[in-house]
């Protein structure tokens, strides 16, 4: 799994045209093996310390990975940035104010606009995150069963 993940990073280096270097490799290996967002500091947690790889490493890392838009940083309920890979497909984020779980949208809804913004403007979107902030319905199912 661990060379599957070192080939998967490599290629997404040499897609965004960088050097492949082991810190990038790490980084990414590290957000591939996560599967969704993860802060800076969990990336440098998962990584450890090999190869001269710290946190200052990891965080120029990522911010070199998001500027070539491999990766693309949100923030998280807490306000810290949160780190995930940049993919074709990509899903959105519902977080529920109450109990601050997250769930995702399986479609993009500004892909039209997307289009509508280069077609206007020229202006070529490389990527956008959206948040929508609300209440879940099991936490207003609860809500609703406490008023009775």
């Amino acid at each position: 799994m661990e060379n599957q993940m070192r080939e998967e990073a490599d290629a997404l280096l040499r897609q965004g045209g960088m050097r492949v270097t082991r810190q990038r490799q790490l980084v990414l290996s590290a957000l591939l093996q996560a599967g969704g967002p993860l802060a800076a500091e969990a990336v440098a947690e998962c990584i450890g310390d090999p190869a001269g790889c710290n946190r200052s490493t990891v965080y120029r890392t990522l911010a070199a990975l998001e500027e070539r838009g491999l990766v693309y940083r949100r923030l998280g309920a807490d306000g810290s940035a949160l780190y995930a890979l940049r993919r074709e497909h990509h899903a959105h984020v519902l977080r529920c104010l109450v109990c601050q779980r997250s769930f995702s949208l399986s479609q993009c809804p500004l892909e039209g606009l997307e289009r509508e913004i280069y077609e206007t403007t020229g202006f070529l979107v490389q990527g956008h995150s959206l948040e929508f902030t609300g209440v879940c319905a099991e936490c207003r199912e609860k809500a609703k069963d406490r008023r009775v």
